[in-house]
């Protein structure tokens, strides 16, 4: 599987964190993403687990579930 460097991995994650919180996300950033999708798609969508559980609220029970 083809994946990003550290910096751009972490950089990523924390944009796709906050956008899922609600934050805003510039027009920079949403395209950064986009790039990261379209270039090292596997690698994206194995990080959605890492992204669900660490943006999932204090307390919070809900687990992140893979698609069959």
């Amino acid at each position: 599987m083809k994946t990003p460097g550290y910096d751009e991995t972490e950089k990523c994650i924390e944009i796709r964190k906050r956008s899922k919180q609600g934050l805003p996300v510039s027009q920079e950033e949403h395209a950064f993403c986009r790039k990261m999708f379209r270039e090292f798609e596997d690698w994206y969508f194995e990080t959605e687990e890492r992204v669900f559980n660490e943006t999932v609220p204090f307390g919070s029970t809900v687990r992140y579930r893979r698609k069959k």
